[in-house]
């Protein structure tokens, strides 16, 4: 376990940080490649079921705003109170059963037909909102808490920030090693053969999680052994009440859920019919994506390492800015589509090989070859960026949520952000058909940058400290012998002298 914690980044890891470390590794395949398998098509197949077969997508993408609405509206009225569940009884439970419903979901989808009753669609899409809701936060909130207790010796978080980029770069190679077999899987049997695959792979990663994923005593020990119904009102009220008692927090958060929000459109209702105009294919698109994530998976894991040499303070806005779906990314590809117009009809495919050699990679339609590589070239330098962005978040945010509260939180930023997003999806994807792509990424893209205003504005206040953070940081003195007061206040100044005057990062969201 240790060996597989040294490689993600822990330079002496204990016993614990080494279970924490193996469990990731472990259930992190299974995980990636039961979700990601389908994703290609999974939006074109329900598009395609609702406008009355294949290829009539753009017919059913109105229908699938709505749904996605619903689904949003579901997560957004049971995101926060499951995410507090998660903080009183223990987030392994939530997580279980939230990909026991992914389960059922990729079951029923796999039944649909052009027949099929709408209520079955809502149906689906409703019990898409159950699971978000009881996934929301948990990771992030069972990992967090447990990695506190594992490696108090981190007193900057810099190990943990390089360790979510080598972890991101994992995550980015499984996902590479799943999209074009699942979508091959869809030609040779077929796409709801695939679904039902998925489904089998959920209930069995519910399975493992009820198995691997437990809190040490320390933070179990967070927990009443009988769980009241007035402890989880009072937990309830309390990470509310959190995210407005300070004026960073808030509007950290607040800026955060914004620029999400705009992610959220782009990932439910313009990224794959944008890439299915272009490419055409389901093999293509899958290949597309594939081919993403090589440069991503390097560029995630150097994202960890790098981050340490910027302060969150200047360098998260000026990233979020320019990251994967950030105000200059919705811009430059509104332009691509202005210039480049999608393919229709029948046209001239040509193979894409690697260079030097005869072996082909995609095939592509002849007019999509500059806007496929433009689009190729932003969404690499634009990754990179989002990866530096998230990762000093996490480190800035992680000692800033009191460990008791962290679901809670964690469950209520996802939650807000369906709220921002509810009313864009719902008004884009009426409108989509008439302004057309370019006209709403720029509209996306500006609502975006208000979100970057917000967290610039709440990185100018004074980062706060939680009594955690300050016994830890006491303690850490203490064995480093020296003056804990003046420990203190090295990290309320942000600074660390002994490292030229470089940020001493401290948490996540």
């Amino acid at each position: 376990m240790n060996r597989v914690a040294r490689v993600l980044g822990f330079k002496d890891p204990n016993d614990k940080v080494g279970r924490l470390a193996w469990i990731m590794v472990a259930l992190g395949p299974i995980i990636i490649f039961t979700i990601m398998m389908s994703s290609t098509f999974y939006m074109i197949f329900v598009a395609d079921t609702l406008g009355g077969g294949p290829g009539r997508f753009l017919d059913g993408l109105a229908f699938i705003g709505v749904l996605v609405v619903i689904q949003m509206i579901v997560q957004t009225l049971l995101d926060y109170p499951t995410g507090t569940l998660g903080d009183m009884i223990g987030h392994r439970y939530v997580i279980a059963s939230a990909y026991l419903l992914y389960g059922v979901v990729f079951y029923l989808t796999s039944l649909l037909t052009p027949d099929t009753p709408i209520i079955m669609f809502v149906i689906i899409y409703v019990l898409w909102g159950l699971a978000f809701s009881q996934e929301s936060g948990a990771w992030d909130a069972w990992f967090d808490n447990n990695y506190k207790v594992a490696a108090p010796d981190d007193v900057e978080r810099k190990e943990y920030g390089v360790f979510l980029g080598r972890l991101g770069m994992i995550a980015s190679a499984l996902s590479m090693g799943a999209l074009i077999p699942g979508s091959i899987l869809a030609v040779v049997f077929s796409r709801m053969w695939v679904f039902q695959l998925s489904a089998i792979l959920c209930v069995g990663t519910a399975g493992a999680v009820l198995a691997l994923v437990r809190d040490f005593p320390e933070v179990q020990e967070m927990r009443e052994e009988k769980p009241s119904v007035g402890e989880y009102f009072s937990l309830l009220k309390s990470g509310a009440s959190f995210i407005v008692s300070d004026p960073f927090v808030k509007y950290v958060i607040f800026g955060g859920v914004i620029v999400w929000s705009c992610i959220i459109v782009w990932g439910e209702l313009i990224i794959f019919p944008l890439l299915f105009a272009y490419l055409v294919t389901d093999v293509a698109v899958a290949t597309f994506r594939t081919l993403l994530r090589v440069p991503g998976m390097f560029g995630t894991e150097r994202a960890g390492v790098w981050s340490q040499r910027f302060k969150p303070e200047e360098w998260i806005p000026r990233f979020r800015l320019i990251q994967n779906c950030g105000f200059v990314f919705f811009f430059i590809f509104a332009a691509i589509m202005y210039m480049f117009d999608p393919v229709t009809g029948s046209t001239t495919i040509v193979d894409v090989v690697v260079p030097f050699t005869d072996f082909v990679i995609m095939q592509v339609p002849q007019e999509s070859l500059i806007p496929a590589v433009l689009m190729f070239i932003t969404f690499v330098i634009g990754g990179f960026f989002f990866s530096v962005a998230d990762i000093l978040t996490l480190r800035l945010m992680i000692d800033i949520v009191p460990s008791k509260i962290r679901n809670s939180v964690y469950s209520l930023s996802p939650t807000l952000t369906i709220i921002f997003a509810i009313p864009q999806i719902a008004l884009f994807g009426a409108l989509i058909q008439y302004i057309g792509f370019p006209l709403t990424l720029v509209l996306t893209g500006l609502i975006s940058l208000v979100g970057v205003l917000m967290i610039q504005k709440g990185l100018s206040y004074p980062i706060p400290i939680t009594e955690e953070r300050k016994r830890a940081l006491e303690q850490a003195a203490q064995e480093q012998k020296t003056n804990p007061t003046e420990q203190v206040a090295i990290e309320e100044s942000g600074s660390n002298p002994s490292d030229g005057g470089e940020e001493v990062p401290s948490g996540q969201v």
